[in-house]
């Protein structure tokens, strides 16, 4: 389990194995939750789950080619 030491300033450093498993470099934001006697560390990326619906689902490619050749007169 990795551990890190808290500065006189209130200061610690991300272990590397924590840095690699939430793939976090220098500039990358992260937010604390407390919970009872317990820390929960996250990063301030939106998870895939929460971009349900961003990409519209367009028509179907074959008819959409289809419907380009007509508009084009080429059937």
């Amino acid at each position: 389990m990795p551990t890190s030491t808290i500065t006189s300033k209130g200061q610690t450093t991300v272990p590397k194995e924590v840095r690699e498993a939430l793939n976090i470099g220098a500039g990358d934001k992260l937010t604390w939750e407390i919970k009872g006697g317990r820390v929960a560390i996250t990063t301030e990326r939106p998870a895939l789950y929460s971009l349900r619906g961003f990409i519209k689902h367009g028509p179907d490619a074959l008819t959409a080619v289809a419907q380009a050749r007509k508009t084009r007169g080429r059937v």
